[in-house]
């Protein structure tokens, strides 16, 4: 599944190689979409470091320094001051590239007052969270599963199985940045063949069974939704060096809404098959995700100061999975909503309580629209 190319840095060849106008176009289009984020203030200012950090990646990835020069005429034009750890990861990747400019943001913490996690995404992580301790629960009396597979590209191959309408043709790039860095693998870069999708591989301490997890269902789901998306019909015009409108903003809590729910429905799947070492790992990643969240019994930091982002983790798959709709911001395309809801109809129906999982979600979200807050 997919092709691997290795990328490191300006010493190798890496990705096809593309015209400095090109790789420094697509920096420019991709910074300037991650400073519009559906949030203000303090948050904004955060996101918008987090998102030009994981633009930086793929101008590691572009093995050139004319993509960081894009990069660099955007963030010199939007003044941002500090941006805590978002703004150390930027910078560690930026020293790639050569001196760090004097314009870019800090690490600092973010200056200003980030609002509190609504009531409704609390109710929202408390049934996420329930529910992944009933998986963990169920995993003890399934047999293990086979062992998984230790490449990114096996694993791919594994997930598909369970993703509702996995895409093929993506590129994997080996990258010797850490994941501690590359936060956000998955991208859409120039000079690749369609749908233009890539993945980097990242050297990661995470065990083999949470990368397994990780990379063939999450980050596959990802592959899979940016492929959709990449069609002439979806994509609207936007030119071949622009990202994918689900990398940044809006666009990204859509994308991360779908991951999320396809990690449910793989939850369930994988009982029906018998994969109990994977349902287990699914269903501790659904109480990391409740528990994480600021104010939560187990915060992560890179989400102190990004409650709409950490919010949506426990709000989109529950939205996603009763309504089979993203909202206004970024419509899925309706192969990838036809196919969640049809499969995860069928496997609520083999398994009972995924189906109380499904009602308890539906009178959560009963009269809500997309979104988050209070």
């Amino acid at each position: 599944m997919g092709s691997k190319m290795v990328g490191s840095g300006p010493q190798a060849p890496g990705l096809p190689r593309v015209g400095a106008a090109t790789a420094r176009s697509w920096a420019m289009a991709a910074a300037a979409a991650a400073v519009r984020v559906p949030a203000a203030n303090a948050e904004a200012a955060a996101w918008t470091v987090r998102g030009w950090a994981d633009v930086a990646v793929g101008c590691f990835a572009l093995d050139g320094p004319a993509a960081f020069g894009g990069l660099d005429e955007v963030i010199r034009s939007v003044p941002v001051a500090s941006g805590g750890m978002h703004a150390a990861r930027l910078r560690s990747l930026r020293r790639s590239a050569g001196p760090v400019p004097a314009w870019y943001p800090d690490a600092r913490p973010v200056k200003g007052a980030v609002r509190d996690v609504g009531s409704y995404p609390w109710r929202a992580a408390a049934l996420i969270a329930q529910f992944g301790e009933s998986l963990m629960t169920a995993a003890a009396g399934l047999p293990p599963g086979p062992p998984g597979p230790a490449s990114s590209d096996g694993q791919l191959a594994w997930g598909a199985g369970y993703r509702p309408l996995p895409s093929d043709g993506h590129v994997t790039v080996r990258l010797p940045v850490s994941r501690r860095l590359a936060r956000r693998t998955w991208m859409c870069l120039p000079g690749l063949p369609a749908p233009g999708t890539a993945v980097a591989e990242v050297p990661s301490t995470a065990t083999p069974l949470a990368q397994q997890i990780w990379r063939g269902i999450h980050e596959g789901a990802h592959l899979d939704h940016l492929a959709a998306l990449s069609r002439p019909d979806v994509l609207q015009g936007s030119g071949p060096a622009a990202p994918s409108p689900a990398e940044f903003g809006a666009g990204l809590l859509v994308a991360e809404s779908y991951a999320m729910a396809v990690e449910i429905l793989a939850a369930v799947e994988c009982i029906l098959a018998g994969e109990g070492l994977a349902v287990w790992q699914l269903g501790a990643g659904l109480v990391e995700r409740a528990t994480r969240l600021p104010g939560g019994t187990d915060p992560a930091a890179e989400f102190a100061d990004l409650p709409t982002l950490a919010e949506v983790y426990v709000l989109g798959p529950l939205e996603l999975l009763v309504r089979a709709t993203a909202g206004e911001a970024l419509p899925l395309p309706g192969e990838i909503t036809g196919s969640l809801r049809s499969r995860w109809l069928a496997a609520s129906a083999a398994y009972p309580p995924a189906a109380a999982f499904g009602l308890a979600a539906a009178g959560l979200i009963s009269g809500r629209g997309y979104g988050t807050g209070s």
